[in-house]
């Protein structure tokens, strides 16, 4: 699959207007490249090397950056359906591809370089280079591979399945002293890396889960699912959206050792807040409910009658993938409903995470 690259190449300070331009163009899905995206110390939350560069672009100059913004266009050869509209979409926390004809990616690019002249004339940008090209998938999907590395949380070390143990810890995991937990991707989110997974496994550390039933909504790569299980829970259902998660939960499933067919494990394909199949499927009250989505859903799921009904009394909601600008609004979201008490938020970065017991 390929999309059509766009690059604008600008100083930083143009950013917020550029930014703007395009967002009044409907192209608000942008990807900002920056001289120095992530201090060591931002590597480190996220459990990256020191050394890892991020970006695969050659290296932006001091006080320079680049906006960059994709186009899938309706002519690429795998894209089998026709272009879509995208107005009454529901973005919340699904990636929405939409394929452009030809006459519209003409209308767009004269509409981006037409308005970053406007920008040049006007004084609010000194320099704006627009260039473009073609992305191809297999030219990025598995780019960040190289860079991920094992992390250790609530002992169990999350492995990727194309890396090696480290020798300390394989003789740690030997002696019983540390689990391992092999996680293969695909497109799925979910490495353990992303302080918003980390938010949900440092939550579910403080928990007893032996012998518990547990409930992951968005589960993605599976890792909460799994992590439950090598922590003692007897029983995990996980509900995904994403089609593309099914098989690699599955295999995740499989090389960690566990049968997917086993009653201890359920996945639920569909939205757990509209698809009456899910709602049924995950029925029951469970002792733990996580949800490392975005704060829009988070806060759907706040609301009376929604995640309230999986949870048993004094049983834990775990809701992560919040970014700390609207960690207020969700942490008030579940104070307003009578049904959750104990409302803790925790952040690592600008990620946030916000806890709750069922009454």
């Amino acid at each position: 699959m390929e999309w059509l690259s766009y690059t604008i190449k600008t100083e930083t300070e143009a950013e917020e207007a550029v930014s703007a331009m395009l967002g009044e163009l409907g192209l608000d899905s942008l990807e900002i490249i920056e001289a120095d995206p992530l201090s060591a110390e931002d590597k480190a939350l996220l459990f990256l090397a020191p050394d890892a560069e991020l970006q695969p672009d050659a290296a932006v100059p001091e006080g320079e950056l680049q906006i960059r913004f994709y186009l899938h266009s309706a002519l690429d050869p795998e894209a089998s359906a026709a272009p879509q509209d995208a107005e009454g979409s529901d973005d919340s926390y699904t990636i929405h591809d939409r394929r452009y004809s030809p006459e519209e990616i003409r209308a767009i690019e004269a509409a981006v370089a037409d308005g970053l002249e406007k920008l040049k004339a006007m004084g609010i940008v000194r320099r704006a280079e627009l260039e473009s090209g073609i992305s191809r998938e297999e030219d990025w999907r598995d780019r960040w591979k190289q860079y991920a590395q094992p992390i250790e949380a609530n002992g169990i070390l999350i492995c990727p399945a194309w890396s090696e143990v480290p020798e300390e810890a394989r003789e740690r995991i030997g002696k019983g002293e540390l689990k391992l937990l092999r996680l293969e991707m695909g497109t799925a989110f979910g490495t353990g890396a992303h302080a918003s997974t980390r938010l949900c496994l440092d939550g579910m550390a403080h928990l007893d889960l032996i012998g518990k039933s547990l409930l992951d909504i968005g589960t993605g790569s599976g890792v909460l699912a799994l992590s439950a299980f090598l922590s003692g829970a007897e029983r995990v259902t996980a509900t995904e959206v994403d089609p593309a998660c099914e098989d690699v939960v599955f295999e995740n499933l499989r090389i960690n050792g566990f049968d997917k067919k086993s009653s201890r494990f359920r996945l639920l394909m569909g939205d757990i807040l509209t698809d009456p199949s899910v709602q049924e499927g995950a029925a029951g009250k469970y002792d733990v409910v996580t949800a490392n989505i975005l704060a829009p859903v988070i806060l759907k799921l706040a609301a009376p009658g929604a995640a309230d009904r999986y949870v048993k009394p004094d049983g834990v909601f775990i809701g992560s993938g919040i970014i700390n600008t609207r960690a207020d609004e969700v942490a008030e979201a579940f104070a307003a409903n009578p049904a959750w008490t104990n409302i803790r938020t925790d952040f690592i970065g600008e990620w946030a995470a916000v806890t709750a017991v069922r009454t």
